[in-house]
């Protein structure tokens, strides 16, 4: 279990995290969201003890994680950080293994374990296609699966990831969060992650963390505290909350502001006593067809999980 306890951390200067108490739960898939330079990725950066915070502390399993070794951190913790440098020359093979560092010493280097290991993660990752190419010839979105195979490889028992799905097409974004959804599942991972797409994050998390301005606004369940306030509140952004149409979890909408050529504005319709419509509290149909509605030739097509 990771958690935070007064934790104080920013960049000279600039105090971004002030303060913060947080409790991350055990075998959950969290996602933090929040508008830009809300705080999102410092508190991953001190939670994965790459920045020192200025107070306070971070707490693993109730073991301030600056007293752990760092090799015994590295076995129990693997970070991906947002944009990471990559190694010229190095080849999608040899990065991934070096995943494997923390389990090396100078008396056991490789092993068919270690080789096991990164096969392993290169195939959940989908890049072992990809094995002898150099890492800095490869695509924005195949360098971030080679990153998240490397962080497989190290075999976790918690994973911390800022932005997973950056550089990736829609397909590969969920295709990524299938795996860490996964990973969680079947092999009872924790998973922190740090996404910006709202709807994703509802989809795919046991647990939202919701910032701003350096501060956690709401955390849990997304179908507990993801509404149109909450966004407001967070994101400055009018919106309706709706059931997904797939899953049942909660679907930000953001308000349409726009119509056809001639019709009044939204704000001039409001200053003609026009209803408000700009909160949880407006009366907004659910986003469930009908089975067998002619109107809607795919209703027999949508699961009815959750809904």
């Amino acid at each position: 279990m990771l958690s935070t306890r007064d934790l104080v951390a920013g960049y000279d200067e600039r105090t971004v995290l002030d303060g913060l108490d947080l409790d991350l739960p055990t075998d959950a898939f969290t996602v933090i969201v929040g508008p830009n330079a809300c705080g999102k990725s410092t508190l991953l950066r001190t939670m994965a003890r790459l920045l020192n915070p200025r107070r306070g502390t971070v707490l693993l399993d109730g073991t301030a994680i600056r007293d752990l070794p760092t090799r015994e951190v590295a076995r129990r913790l693997g970070v991906l950080p947002q944009s990471p440098l990559v190694p010229e020359g190095v080849t999608v093979a040899d990065l991934v293994g070096r995943g494997r560092q923390p389990y090396q010493r100078w008396w056991r280097q490789w092993s068919s374990e270690d080789g096991a290991a990164v096969d392993q993660a290169m195939a959940l990752a989908d890049v072992t296609d990809l094995a002898d190419r150099p890492v800095d010839s490869l695509s924005g979105g195949q360098r971030q699966r080679v990153w998240i195979a490397m962080t497989l490889a190290q075999d976790t028992d918690a994973l911390l990831l800022d932005e997973p799905t950056t550089f990736l097409d829609l397909a590969h974004q969920v295709e990524v969060l299938d795996l860490l959804h996964r990973l969680r599942v079947e092999r009872g991972r924790t998973v922190v992650a740090v996404l910006h797409d709202l709807n994703q994050a509802a989809r795919y998390a046991d647990h939202l963390v919701a910032m701003r301005a350096g501060a956690v606004v709401a955390a849990g369940p997304p179908r507990e505290i993801l509404t149109a306030d909450l966004v407001r509140d967070v994101f400055g952004l009018a919106c309706v909350v709706v059931p997904c149409p797939v899953t049942g979890a909660p679907l930000v909408v953001p308000a349409y502001t726009g119509g056809p050529v001639g019709a009044p504005a939204a704000g001039a319709a409001a200053a003609a006593g026009a209803p408000d419509r700009d909160s949880s509290t407006a009366s907004v149909p659910a986003a469930r067809p009908t089975t067998g509605d002619a109107a809607n030739p795919l209703a027999d097509s949508y699961p009815s999980k959750g809904l």
